[in-house]
């Protein structure tokens, strides 16, 4: 066993192993499923502002939040920011998509309004 040199490493190590060993009661999820807990960041902009062609492009070279704060001021795009969202609380349609993106990437370009485009990216997954 590794020895552990301050009183914050153990806490901290024993809240990690108590929340691997019981993920539903650690994260204060009361039986609607488990699974990760995401830090997301949403970037949105008007397609009237950008072409789809440039905001795909300019969102498939993000690798992390900072990368997507670069990219959303460079294009004029909305910031949303959510953090420590429980899987179980993403609807089922986006969690499949997520489940798919690597941490630091955005999801492909989508809509749910006319006139404006979207990606969410995956700053941290728990």
């Amino acid at each position: 066993m590794a020895k552990v040199k301050s009183p914050i490493k153990a806490t901290a190590l024993a809240a990690a192993s108590l929340a691997m060993a019981l993920p539903g009661i650690a994260s204060g999820q009361s039986g609607s499923g488990s699974g990760p807990h995401y830090h997301l960041i949403q970037l949105s902009v008007e397609s009237s502002k950008v072409s789809r062609e440039r905001f795909r492009e300019e969102t498939r070279a993000i690798r992390d939040c900072g990368d997507a704060r670069d990219v959303a001021e460079a294009l004029g795009a909305d910031i949303k920011k959510n953090r420590w969202v429980p899987a179980w609380k993403i609807p089922k349609r986006v969690r499949t998509v997520l489940k798919d993106v690597k941490t630091g990437h955005a999801t492909e370009v989508f809509s749910n309004e006319p006139g404006v485009m979207r990606v969410l990216v995956i700053c941290h997954r728990y």
